[in-house]
């Protein structure tokens, strides 16, 4: 029988080769209306950037920091921004449907109009956000930080809000049906 280091080396090695030969993850050059669908920006550096209209579906942006940047009408569904900094960034229109949001922050952020269908926003930061028209339906916002944000003409249709914390937080015009947690006595 071979010695233990020799199988564990054996696997080891199959292991490498298997994950050699995966297609290789995409690049891109971040810019406004950039292809990155797919690409893999973790701690990219992104701060105060023009990426308007970018194609962000599908990457993975895990602790990005894309503070201050302008986003209007970018595309993150199905990313992953695992604690990404999207602090005072300006979100008009974008897209985050089904996106993996957990402590991502979004402090003072303008989302007007943003689309967080099915996203996942669990311990998320979106104090002093104004959030005018977007869509939380489906979404996942338990143990969140949403005090002193402005959400009017908002849907959080099924969405979850357990432990959500909501001192000073302004509900105007916003559709709560079937939400668990939600403050439906705003």
């Amino acid at each position: 029988m071979p010695p233990l280091r020799i199988l564990l080396g054996a696997a080891a090695l199959a292991a490498s080769l298997g994950a050699a030969a995966q297609t290789p993850v995409a690049t891109c050059t971040p810019g406004p209306r950039a292809q990155c669908a797919g690409a893999d920006l973790r701690f990219a550096n992104l701060v105060g950037r023009d990426l308007q209209g970018a194609d962000f579906r599908g990457a993975k942006l895990d602790r990005a920091d894309l503070r201050a940047a302008n986003l209007v009408g970018a595309d993150f569904t199905d990313a992953s921004a695992l604690a990404a900094q999207f602090g005072k960034a300006y979100l008009a229109q974008a897209r985050f449907v089904r996106a993996r949001l957990v402590g991502a922050d979004f402090e003072s952020a303008r989302m007007s109009k943003s689309d967080f269908t099915q996203a996942d926003l669990t311990a998320a930061n979106l104090s002093g956000a104004w959030s005018v028209g977007t869509r939380y339906e489906g979404a996942r916002l338990d143990s969140a930080d949403v005090q002193e944000t402005k959400f009017s003409t908002s849907t959080f249709r099924n969405a979850s809000m357990r432990g959500t914390k909501l001192r000073f937080a302004v509900f105007s015009d916003v559709d709560f049906e079937g939400c668990t947690g939600c403050p439906v006595d705003w």
